[in-house]
């Protein structure tokens, strides 16, 4: 694409006039444009806008915003009731009011262990900066009237 674009420099340059078809753009014109761009409207388009702004305006045009990266993490925990006497609906709702900034509960299960117990099985969210599994973990077991312990099951990088 470059080769055309420099032969084309060179026609232009020896022409004397503004346009092939002379002092107004015709078919000519037309012609070697497509040539030039083909069907790469997008291109075309984005050469028109900068094309307007001098070389000076261009160069203090100002650098791309940096992104800034959040690292999260989704996280599955198993959590330990006492016996088959806790009442899990109670244990899920205290567990859910546990707020740390950083910190989305997400889906919960029951899923039966041995002899009627069952453990909770709950999905959360992170972010990496703000939260650690030190802070989960402590304020999950310090439920001591429910928990007896906590497992992570599976702690992904999203």
């Amino acid at each position: 694409m470059l080769a055309k674009v420099e032969a084309l420099n060179k026609e232009l340059e020896g022409l004397g006039k503004p346009f092939f078809d002379g002092k107004n753009p015709g078919s000519t014109d037309a012609k070697k444009l497509k040539e030039v761009i083909g069907d790469h409207e997008h291109f075309y388009r984005w050469l028109k806008f900068m094309s307007v702004h001098s070389a000076e305006e261009r160069a203090a045009f100002p650098p791309p915003a940096k992104r800034v990266v959040v690292n999260k993490s989704s996280i599955v925990l198993d959590i330990k009731p006492w016996d088959d006497e806790t009442n899990m609906q109670e244990m899920e709702q205290e567990v859910r009011a546990i707020t740390i900034e950083g910190l989305h509960w997400g889906a919960s299960k029951l899923v039966p262990v041995a002899f009627g117990v069952k453990k909770l099985q709950i999905m959360l969210t992170i972010i990496d900066d703000l939260v650690g599994s030190d802070d989960i973990e402590e304020k999950i077991t310090g439920l001591e009237d429910y928990v007896q312990s906590m497992d992570v099951v599976a702690w992904n990088k999203v």
